[in-house]
C-alpha cells in the first residue's frame, strides 16, 4: 500500500466521520442524540440471556432533587436535575460525592424495573466485580456495591475526561502517534484483566476513557465491565457461563463472538480482536466492518481488510502489519 500524506485531522476525513453512524459506521441519513443512527438507536443492543430488559421510558429521572445511595449523594445541576454522566439500556451512571470520604465518584444505577430480573441483578454485581478486582492505573476501579429500595448500585472513580468515541466524533481521527499511545495503554489494562481472569467482551471506542494526567499527559482508562466474563475452572474450555446469546457491540466484536456459546473459546484474544476495531477507528473514524444485519457484519469480516479506507492516511507499513495481526480471523494468529 502507497504511504501518502499524513492527514488524520483534515476537514475531509471530519465530513467522513460525520456521516457515518458512531455505534456501527453505516452511513449516517438521521442520527440519535449520542451520534448513533437510527436502527443503532433502537435496535442494536443485545443482552446475552435471550430476554430483551425493558428500558426506562425516558433518560434519567422524572422527578427532580436530590437523590442519596448509601453514602453517595447524587450531585444536581441548575436545574435541579440528577447530573448523568451515561445512560445505557440496564443502568444510568451519575456524578456523585462519597460524604464520607468527601470525594467525587461516578455512581452507576441500575433501573429498578430491570433489577427485578435476577439474571440482570447478577451480571451488574459480576460487573462491579470484575472491575473491582483488576488494579491498574489504565481501568477505573470499582470502590462500593450495593443495594437500596429495589435498586443496585456501585460506585466508581470518577473519569474527569471523554470517550474516545466522543473524541473522535468531534476532532476526527486522532494522529497516529495519539492513536498507538492510546491503544499501548488499553492493551496494558487487557493484560491486567487477563491476570485476573477476566475478559471485557465489549471494547470499543465509548468503553475507554481519555484524560489527562498530572502532566497533561492523555491517560486511558478502561470502563464498562457489563459484559464481562469471569474466567475459572469451569469456564476454561471458553464457554460462557451465564449468556446464551451474542454478547458484545457487533462493530467491533470478534468472530468468536459471532460464533456463538461454546463454539469458539472467548478469551483475552477477542478482545485484541476489537481492540484492533477500535484502533482502525481511530485512525479512520469508522469501524472497517460494516453492515445493515449482524450476519452482514459476520460475513465481512471474513473477508479481505478493506485497506483502502486507509489510503491518504500514511498509515506506516508497520502499524498496517499490526492491524492485520490484531484483526485476523483466526485468534491463534493474534498477538498474544
Amino acid at each position: 500500500m502507497d504511504d501518502v500524506s499524513v492527514g488524520f485531522g483534515t476537514a475531509k476525513a471530519q465530513s467522513e466521520t460525520a456521516k457515518t453512524c458512531a455505534t456501527c459506521g453505516r452511513p449516517l441519513t438521521q442520527r440519535g442524540p449520542n451520534g448513533e443512527c437510527l436502527r443503532c438507536l433502537v435496535s442494536l443492543t443485545f443482552p446475552g440471556d435471550g430476554e430483551q430488559p425493558e428500558r426506562p421510558a425516558a433518560r434519567g429521572r422524572l422527578t427532580p432533587g436530590p437523590l442519596r445511595y448509601a453514602h453517595f449523594e447524587v450531585e444536581t445541576g441548575a436545574d435541579g436535575f440528577p447530573v448523568e454522566l451515561g445512560a445505557g439500556a440496564m443502568a444510568i451512571t451519575y456524578r456523585a460525592c462519597d460524604t464520607v470520604l468527601n470525594s467525587l465518584v461516578a455512581l452507576k444505577v441500575i433501573d429498578r424495573k430491570v433489577a427485578q430480573n435476577p439474571g440482570a441483578r447478577s451480571r451488574f454485581l459480576r460487573e462491579a466485580r470484575a472491575a473491582a478486582n483488576i488494579r491498574h492505573p489504565n481501568v477505573a476501579r470499582v470502590i462500593y456495591y450495593g443495594e437500596q429500595n429495589g435498586e443496585c448500585f456501585y460506585a466508581m472513580e470518577l473519569v474527569e475526561g471523554e470517550t474516545l468515541e466522543a473524541r473522535v466524533r468531534r476532532d476526527g481521527p486522532m494522529q497516529l502517534a495519539v492513536a498507538l499511545d492510546v491503544i499501548e495503554q488499553a492493551a496494558r489494562a487487557l493484560v491486567a484483566a487477563e491476570a485476573c481472569g477476566v475478559v471485557h467482551r465489549d471494547i470499543k471506542p465509548s468503553n475507554v476513557m481519555l484524560e489527562s494526567d498530572s502532566s497533561g499527559a492523555l491517560r486511558v482508562k478502561l470502563i464498562d465491565y457489563g459484559v464481562a466474563k469471569v474466567m475459572g475452572p469451569q469456564t476454561q474450555s471458553g464457554a460462557e457461563q451465564t449468556h446464551a446469546g451474542f454478547i458484545g457491540t457487533p462493530a467491533f466484536a470478534s468472530p468468536e463472538q459471532f460464533a456463538g456459546a461454546g463454539q469458539l473459546p472467548v478469551d483475552t484474544r477477542s478482545d485484541i480482536y476489537s481492540l484492533g476495531v477500535t484502533l482502525w477507528y481511530l485512525l479512520t473514524g469508522r469501524a472497517p466492518f460494516v453492515g445493515r444485519t449482524m450476519e452482514e457484519i459476520r460475513a465481512r469480516q471474513i473477508t479481505e481488510l478493506p485497506l483502502e479506507q486507509l489510503k491518504g492516511l500514511h498509515v506506516p507499513g508497520k502499524v498496517v502489519a499490526l492491524l492485520k495481526s490484531m484483526l485476523a480471523t483466526d485468534p491463534n494468529h493474534r498477538p498474544q
